[in-house]
């Protein structure tokens, strides 16, 4: 697995490439060796082989020249092979190209990357092809001047943040905790005084934290400034030309006794300032904003090629959508720091939420149509998830909160963990390691309580309705400030449930999250979380095993247990009680987000993931054709998607059948023909809403209606290749009344996710 500390070797690995203007000579940055360089001499290989286009595109209606563009970008598995390099044209030109590799596969190509091109020249308004081609490793190297921070601290850059706290001034400089880490050379990779996150010719970020200090040395206990500052050379003389600082204010220390602490920030770097509005910042909260040293800000967008980023399986295959022009227009484009944008202020109110899906809806309609304003919605609202109390760094290793660490941590079981905790034993030692402080009651918080865990904050987070935190942010990003807002997710994910449940450090998802729709959520956090943080991210190995825990456990009990439930139900699942039973029933749209889940584990590669996605996709192959064998007694495909439906008997046995489902669910349609017109009628008198030929149950004019939950299920279930899925996809694209303006899928792709297996 590539690591960005490991020696370089000339001629191996991936390339970063540089073409001076008017020269042959090629400059190439290793893979295995991101903090060095070499320069390896040879002509651009003549067969490159085009790997992606993206686009490079103007904001603003004067040229510009020598503009940095940096950004994440994902590559499907095999595109560039281990021991190949990547070469860049803009407009057919070739131009420098840094490639700092963060991800591969276990083939050793390169997953994920972030890239630098500094692009010579960009008339004004300019849309120019960006081509990224895979091509041989030239074979000779010299040496290569990386972006060194030495040549950053002889500049006057610097940054700083100052908070007003009740009248008090608390201040972090950049500058001086750069210069600290200088002197004791310390950054690497993944150091937690200075972490350095991009390294070469092109540009080198470091990323250095402090806290907030007051004149009379007086430290605010709670708040702690992180500030990666991205250096940029200008390509041809190699002047530092451009500054970017990301300030990251965070309340997070895991372990330190909560606060609320109220401030106005004012961030300054150079001619560059801003100043907050009032804000409480409630524990476990973060907020970032980034300044331009003096302004200096590239004007440039870089649109991605999203249907390549589908075609690589790290998202799902999505219809070809466009959304509408209004609707672009209407997006915002920022939030104020700690504001939840639009983000639900209780995740776990019922209903529909834009948050809800495989890819929230902001994130989908930038993967439908990677607009500069779709991008801004995303990143905005994924900027939101700063203000809910989800983000828990252990101040001992300066990264999120480690289960294998810390195994009897534990936010769910709270009450119970802060009670062991006082006892005299050797297990009370290991809860009271482990236990999170509660909340205290005091000017800002008022409903703390001793009985179980909270913060005061009123944004409130939910495992069973959470959005996809920071995944495709940090894909097409590649910022520091994402990739952390992954792993913080992900962390957060491990430690929230009941620690006996999740086997303590196994990080076990099925017995802890008592909804399916729980567990779906939480399992496509962790997937994506081990897939695309970089190799040797600290806690990458920890997330990758609790997966693979995860997955190992639901096939022991369900895919490879001959007990298990034959129509694909979890033994969890029965949470609704209908026709006087209780807890009988179970709803078929939270299973279909675990299909999904599963699936999406699959194409990302884990083991055992199919196997699990197959065990699940019965059902909602089942729903869908189990009246072709019966028409007039099996259950019709127009009620897969009903809000509930019941799977257990009067004595708490499991139906046998999807048609003895059916009957027991819908008593007065069953004898009736499917899809004919008197079983339609009858539908609609149980509905008390007109149905026609072909409608399936559930709002199905709406893009966040039951069918179309259904469809993610059914599209996952579809790529199983098992009997009769493709049927099951065929039938369901066959009805008849699908999402239609104004609640098209074109504003709201959430679920519009097609089989890959569907025809182009």
């Amino acid at each position: 697995m590539a690591s960005r500390s490991t020696p370089e070797i000339a001629g191996a690995g991936y390339g970063t490439q540089w073409l001076r203007a008017g020269m042959s000579t090629v400059f190439q940055k290793l893979a295995w060796a991101c903090t060095g360089g070499v320069l390896l001499l040879g002509a651009l290989h003549a067969r490159a082989a085009t790997v992606v286009t993206d686009t490079v595109v103007s904001q603003v209606s004067q040229a510009q020249g020598n503009v940095s563009v940096t950004f994440g970008q994902i590559f499907k598995s095999g595109d560039v092979p281990q021991g190949t390099t990547l070469a860049a044209t803009v407009n057919g030109q070739p131009v420098g190209l840094q490639v700092d590799p963060k991800a591969t596969n276990p083939d050793g190509s390169l997953r994920h990357a972030v890239l630098t091109a500094m692009v010579p020249s960009l008339p004004s308004n300019a849309k120019w092809p960006l081509t990224l081609s895979a091509q041989p490793a030239p074979t000779a190297a010299e040496k290569v001047d990386h972006v060194s921070l030495s040549r950053l601290l002889a500049t006057s850059y610097d940054a700083e943040v100052s908070l007003n706290m009740g009248g008090k001034s608390y201040t972090a400089n950049a500058r001086a905790l750069l210069q600290v880490a200088s002197t004791a050379h310390a950054c690497k990779p993944w150091n937690s005084q200075c972490d350095l996150w991009l390294s070469g010719p092109l540009a080198s970020e470091w990323v250095v934290n402090g806290p907030l200090t007051a004149t009379d040395g007086t430290i605010s206990p709670n708040l702690r400034v992180y500030f990666a500052v991205r250096a940029y050379a200008d390509g041809s003389s190699g002047t530092l030309h451009q500054v970017r600082t990301d300030v990251i204010v965070e309340n997070t220390w895991a372990y330190t006794p909560q606060a609320q602490p109220q401030y106005i920030a004012t961030l300054i770097s150079g001619t560059a300032s801003y100043t907050s509005p009032a804000l409480t910042q409630y524990a476990y909260t973060r907020w970032h904003k980034l300044l331009w040293w003096n302004n200096a800000e590239p004007q440039v967008y870089l649109q991605q090629d999203t249907r390549y980023i589908q075609a690589s399986n790290a998202v799902s295959r999505y219809m070809p959508l466009k959304p509408d022009e209004k609707f672009l227009a209407s997006l915002r484009q920022s939030c104020a720091p700690l504001d939840r944008c639009d983000q639900t202020k209780h995740m776990g109110n019922v209903g529909a939420q834009a948050a809800i899906g495989p890819l929230p809806r902001w994130t989908s309609v930038y993967i439908i149509d990677p607009d500069v304003r779709a991008y801004n919605w995303m990143l905005a609202n994924t900027d939101a998830l700063g203000a809910y109390s989800v983000h828990y760094r252990d101040q001992a290793t300066g990264w999120p909160i480690s289960i294998e660490k810390h195994p009897y941590v534990t936010i769910a079981d709270w009450a119970f963990a802060s009670k062991a905790a006082q006892q005299s034993n050797v297990k009370a030692a290991h809860y009271k390691a482990d236990l999170l402080p509660g909340c205290t009651n005091n000017a800002v918080v008022t409903d703390c309580k001793t009985a179980w865990y909270g913060t005061g904050n009123p944004y409130l987070w939910d495992n069973a309705h959470q959005p996809s935190a920071s995944y495709v942010p940090y894909m097409v990003t590649g910022d520091y400030y994402y990739v952390s807002e992954l792993a913080f997710a992900a962390s957060l994910n491990s430690l929230w449930p009941n620690e006996t449940y999740r086997n303590f450090s196994q990080g076990l998802i099925d017995r802890p999250y008592s909804q399916v729709r729980g567990k779906a959520w939480v399992l496509r956090e962790m997937v994506d979380a081990a897939y695309l943080l970089p190799d040797d991210y600290p806690l990458k190995t920890e997330f990758n095993t609790q997966v693979e825990n995860s997955l190992a456990d639901w096939n022991a009990k369900y895919t490879n247990n001959a007990s298990a439930n034959s129509l694909g139900l979890m033994d969890a699942g029965t949470v609704y009680s209908m026709n006087g039973g209780n807890h009988n029933a179970m709803a078929p749209w939270q299973h279909n987000f675990l299909t999904w889940s599963a699936g999406h584990a699959a194409e990302l590669g884990f083991t055992g993931a199919a196997e699990f996605r197959n065990w699940l996709a019965k059902l909602e192959i089942g729903l869908m054709t189990d009246w072709q064998t019966h028409p007039a007694q099996g259950y019709c495909w127009l009620e897969a998607s009903a809000y509930s439906i019941q799977v257990k008997d009067a004595r708490g046995n499991w139906l046998p059948t999807y048609s003895a489902v059916y009957d027991a669910t819908f008593p007065t349609l069953a004898d009736l023909e499917c899809n004919s017109p008197a079983m339609v009628a009858e539908a609609g008198r149980l509905t008390k809403k007109p149905r026609r030929t072909g409608e399936m149950s559930g709002y199905p004019y709406s893009a966040t209606g039951f069918p179309a939950n259904f469809q993610i299920g059914v599209a996952a279930a579809a790529d199983s290749r098992l009997p009769n899925a493709k049927v099951a996809w065929d039938i369901f694209q066959s009805r008849s009344m699908k999402p239609a303006a104004p609640e098209a899928y074109n504003n709201y792709p959430n679920f519009a996710i097609l089989p890959r297996s569907a025809p182009h």
